[in-house]
């Protein structure tokens, strides 16, 4: 098949309100909480060159749960409109470069230009079966050398050749109440793959206590088998009764394995988010652990910073309190501590953004209706600009999507940067890295940065009178020169819309290692024009990015 290597610039770095005043409030701090988990069950994926098709009864649990998870955070009755003064005046246009295949752009690029190293569809040959691959696919990837794992709904897939071929298992199998988020991330100073599934809520026939699970499987052999560990809310805290957990992210710091959820009770209405301080070191020995958490009920869906070492970071940008499209709470724990502190800064405002209100395109086959303005993805990495460039100094930013309005044409992806050592945003263009243009819809952002620092960010977009959504990424480093913007690149181009509007709900972008000088994505597209009308149209893609100064660190990790 072939598919288009095209560059477009998007404003990315575009700027800070003048005068806005950063009225930060004051550092809190409270001490996380402690519980045991039980020894791991051992676990062998029966993997198979084709998927067992999902039954009829196991497909329609999975689309009901679908659709009734990754649920909303607090709405308040009253909420601040946009802030006039952040408005754009006007919007620029887009700037254009010629389409050309991969290949041949591959063959001429300098050392300075963008390559596209893999791209492979999951899928193969059509092997997975209808019914088993969804417009909500939730791409998750964990990359060690040649070795790949792939989540998606409803599947997950192992590759041993860098993605050339894949084989597959039903997460179904042993995991009898799944559905839907799976993630999984790999750990190189162990060499350990992780791997998330989670449940559905239910009753337990036992104790009465409306609950679901998720599980973590550790993986030695880079997927070949599992020892897996089982969590419910009451094994946290016993008393989040009749609670269930949703929406998780899962990223690693130096010695921790850090987890963050959603908690809602029997009527689906949030109840307390959280995040899950595993240790390394005792998942990695295959036994019972000690761990740590910390929760609280005031600010929804946390998301930690991929890249963390011996601090994480996380972040919130959605309050139960008014104003809710204007400010951010930065969570900090050192892994030495057993203390989480956290400030509340004041960012631009955004068009507060529900499920259902942005609109790209027409409203047949809007790829945005699913969205709301939840942070999805944060990175800590190194600003290049000559005039911001602070030696070992880093930063930390989230992004998040945003409806159209308030001077933006089109949905867009929203940002803020801070200084690490003093939380402080970071002055000018460079605090806010939104990614937008007057002609294109952006959505689902992920970021990570590589072993320099520089970051790499995958996303949805849309342009061109037809608004269907395709996969592109953008590199920031020290061959751009932002802002005030940088070039985006495009993987695969869809050739539909999906007509049900569900889409999403998230990419995923990780270093690949061990060289950790590229990355590596998971994400998906429509190939065919009009099979957009149907849940399982969409194709699970993995790709593999980077300049070409680094390809000689993939190369010899690329199997075939």
């Amino acid at each position: 098949m072939k598919f288009t290597f095209c560059k477009i610039t998007v404003l990315m770095f575009i700027f800070c309100v003048a005068g806005l005043q950063q009225a930060n409030s004051e550092n809190f701090s409270a001490k996380s909480s402690t519980a045991k988990a039980k020894a791991p069950v051992s676990e062998k994926p029966n993997w198979q060159a084709e998927l067992t098709p999902l039954t009829t009864g196991q497909r329609t649990v999975l689309e009901y749960w679908e659709e009734n998870t990754t649920l909303p955070g607090p709405v308040l009755g009253e909420l601040r409109t946009f802030n006039t003064q952040n408005t754009l005046a006007a919007s620029p246009s887009a700037g254009t470069k010629s389409m050309k295949e991969q290949r041949v752009l591959a063959e001429s690029a300098t050392a300075e230009d963008v390559m596209i190293m893999r791209c492979r569809t999951v899928n193969g040959e059509n092997i997975l079966p209808n019914g088993s691959a969804s417009n909500v696919m939730e791409s998750s990837i964990s990359v060690s050398g040649r070795y790949v794992f792939y989540t998606g709904n409803w599947f997950a897939a192992r590759s041993t050749n860098s993605g050339f071929t894949w084989s597959y298992v039903n997460p179904y199998t042993d995991f009898g109440n799944f559905c839907c988020d799976q993630v999984t991330i790999y750990d190189e100073s162990r060499f350990r793959m992780f791997w998330l599934r989670q449940g559905v809520p239910g009753t337990n026939p036992y104790t009465g206590n409306y609950e679901n699970e998720f599980w973590i499987s550790v993986s030695h052999n880079r997927g070949a088998t599992f020892y897996t560990y089982k969590f419910k809310p009451t094994d946290v805290n016993p008393e989040w009764t009749n609670e269930w957990f949703d929406y998780p992210h899962m990223q690693i710091g130096a010695d921790f394995l850090y987890i963050t959820y959603n908690l809602f009770n029997q009527n689906s209405s949030w109840t307390r988010t959280m995040i899950f301080r595993l240790p390394l070191d005792s998942l990695a020995d295959n036994k019972a652990l000690n761990y740590s958490y910390f929760s609280a009920t005031d600010w929804f869906t946390w998301v930690p910073i991929q890249g963390a070492d011996h601090t994480m970071y996380w972040a919130s940008n959605w309050p139960n309190s008014s104003p809710q499209n204007s400010r951010i709470r930065i969570y900090k724990w050192d892994e030495d501590s057993d203390v989480v502190s956290w400030a509340t800064k004041d960012v631009p405002a955004w068009s507060f953004t529900r499920r259902g209100n942005a609109l790209c395109g027409d409203s047949e086959g809007n790829w945005a209706a699913r969205y709301d303005q939840r942070i999805l993805t944060g990175a800590q990495y190194y600003i290049r600009n000559a005039d911001m460039k602070i030696p070992g100094r880093k930063v930390i930013a989230w992004w998040w999507n945003v409806q159209e309005g308030g001077g933006f044409l089109n949905p867009y992806i929203d940002a803020a940067a801070f200084y690490e050592d003093t939380l402080t945003l970071v002055e000018g263009n460079q605090g806010r890295p939104f990614i937008w243009d007057s002609e294109t819809c952006f959505a689902y952002p992920s970021a990570a940065a590589n072993r320099r620092g520089d970051l790499g960010l995958v996303f949805h977009f849309s342009n061109g009178p037809e608004k269907n959504p395709s996969i592109g990424f953008a590199i920031v480093d020290d061959c751009i020169a932002a802002p005030p913007g940088f070039t985006y690149y495009a993987v695969r181009n869809s050739r539909a819309r999906p007509t049900d509007e569900k889409w999403g709900d998230y990419n995923t972008v990780r270093l690949f290692g061990p060289c950790q000088n590229v990355w590596a994505a998971g994400s998906h597209y429509l190939p065919t024009a009009g099979n957009g009308t149907c849940c399982n149209a969409a194709e699970p893609v993995y790709f593999v990015f980077g300049r070409k100064r680094d390809q000689e660190s993939w190369r010899r990790w690329k199997g075939k």
